[in-house]
């Protein structure tokens, strides 16, 4: 399936494309807080950005992967991405989110999951979903809270190219029959 446009309240989720670059590496994919951990690396250049929405692109159909940028409805401003990605090791979608800082504490990226995760359930027929943060990222955790996942154990996670390792909270997320 092709990711699709998603729409909450205050955020339109969308693909994003290699036009939004600029914005991507300038509001989160360059900034070292933001990306602190996240498996990807900060991006050091614009190229860093633009290589990884040309995959995104190529692979927007690939139903292992669904990546939306976070527009801000009220703004129009491109303040963050998420999405799903498919673990073959665990047999399940993984949630993942990245947001710039004047957006944090606004309860947006719990708005957003909620639809991501709103999707995985409705429209991939997910009965089980999968997330991890780093301890030391604790608002991660909340976030994973709010929308459903519960707290399963601890464990410790790599960055893709394997150079950073995190430390862990594991968590399982099963929608509810209503």
């Amino acid at each position: 399936m092709t990711t699709p446009i998603l729409e909450t309240n205050r955020i339109l989720l969308r693909p994003l494309n290699t036009s939004d670059a600029e914005a991507v590496f300038n509001n989160w994919a360059a900034d070292i807080d933001a990306t602190k951990y996240m498996r990807f690396n900060t991006h050091q250049s614009i190229a860093d950005t633009v290589k990884w929405l040309s995959f995104e692109e190529a692979n927007i159909a690939s139903g292992d992967s669904y990546v939306w940028g976070f527009v801000h409805k009220e703004t129009s401003a491109l303040f963050g991405s998420g999405g799903l990605l498919y673990s073959k090791e665990r047999g399940m979608f993984e949630p993942g989110y990245i947001i710039m800082e004047k957006y944090r504490n606004q309860g947006l990226v719990t708005e957003a999951a909620k639809a991501i995760i709103d999707f995985a359930v409705k429209e991939l027929g997910q009965t089980k979903l999968f997330a991890i943060h780093a301890k030391e990222n604790p608002a991660s955790g909340k976030v994973m809270e709010k929308t459903g996942f519960v707290y399963q154990r601890d464990g410790k996670y790599s960055s893709f190219d394997g150079k950073r390792i995190f430390e862990s909270r594991e968590y399982i997320f099963t929608p509810t029959t209503e």
